[in-house]
């Protein structure tokens, strides 16, 4: 019987994390590990569900190296779908790293699923300038590294933290001119990638760029409308320029990066800074990418 690779997957009681551990299971090329914290998860329903998959668990913390070393014995490669602030993102990434080079581990895909921040200025995004940090450690290290950038993931679109759809009061609100496109990916399709990508060997030291849409923010609302026949109030909240502008005066008094956190991620996409240069959807032929009617439609939104 041949036994097959193990990948260490970071981050599995989050929604992506879980969907990366199915999609990985579903393809059955490699056994998953999964790092947990003592104790488990602390929602008996989420734990219930992660009972059910087919991974064995290992106690560890990011943010404590030592607990790592076992966690990375015999691995083949690392998945992090980890989230949060700068000492999980950065400090606990570049733990796991280490502790990986220091057990011979080959490949680690970080945390990234997002739009190319590796066009970005510093202070571009509070959040990708993390991935920026992680990338440059990962690059210096002896592992290699495999990128997936996705853009935006379509279902944050539709929710609260962008407030581009306010179904309450009816409206559409986004700034530019809303002719720069944009790229979009489900998660459920980047943890179907993932899953390709990181059992394919000839992805170390490369990166998968990925679009199950690209779109503009009136090709958005068009979108929207045409497939639900529902009619939203078109709202321009300003130029790039202007956008820019709110952002710097927001972050001069913010308390918190995440008072401008929203923006910054809108920027990244209607200024096309951030856009995907080099999409190769061809790459995984085998993966049907959802387009962005489909996925309104399936929302049911």
């Amino acid at each position: 019987m041949t036994t097959k690779p193990i990948v260490l997957l970071v981050g599995i009681t989050g929604m992506l994390g879980y969907k990366i551990a199915e999609a990985i299971l579903a393809k059955d090329a490699m056994a998953v590990r999964a790092i947990v914290r003592a104790g488990g998860s602390s929602d008996p329903s989420k734990q219930a569900k992660l009972d059910e998959l087919n991974v064995s668990f290992v106690e560890g913390d990011l943010l404590n190296p030592a607990s790592l070393s076992k966690a990375c014995e015999g691995v083949e490669a690392i998945v992090s779908a980890v989230s949060g602030d700068e000492e999980m993102m950065v400090t606990g990434q570049i733990n796991l790293i280490e502790a990986a080079a220091a057990k011979g581990v080959r490949r680690m895909i970080p945390s990234d699923y997002s739009v190319d921040y590796r066009k970005l200025d510093w202070g571009d995004n509070y959040n990708l300038d993390m991935r920026k940090k992680v990338f440059a450690a990962l690059e210096s290290s002896s592992i290699d590294y495999t990128l997936i950038l996705n853009g935006c993931f379509t279902e944050i679109l539709f929710g609260s933290f962008l407030n581009i759809f306010d179904f309450a009061a009816g409206t559409f609100n986004y700034w530019g001119d809303g002719n720069t496109l944009f790229d979009v990916t489900t998660t459920d399709d980047t943890a179907k990638l993932i899953a390709e990508a990181i059992a394919d060997p000839t992805m170390a030291n490369r990166v998968l760029q990925v679009a199950g849409d690209v779109i503009t923010m009136k090709q958005l609302l068009e979108t929207y409308q045409t497939v639900t026949g529902k009619k939203l109030i078109e709202n321009q909240l300003g130029s790039v320029e202007d956008l820019t502008a709110w952002i710097a005066r927001t972050k001069a008094i913010a308390t918190s990066p995440y008072e401008y956190l929203p923006q910054q991620y809108l920027f990244t996409m209607v200024s096309g800074k951030g856009k995907l240069d080099d999409i190769a959807n061809d790459r995984y032929p085998q993966i049907e990418l959802t387009s962005m009617s489909e996925y309104i439609r399936q929302a049911k939104l």
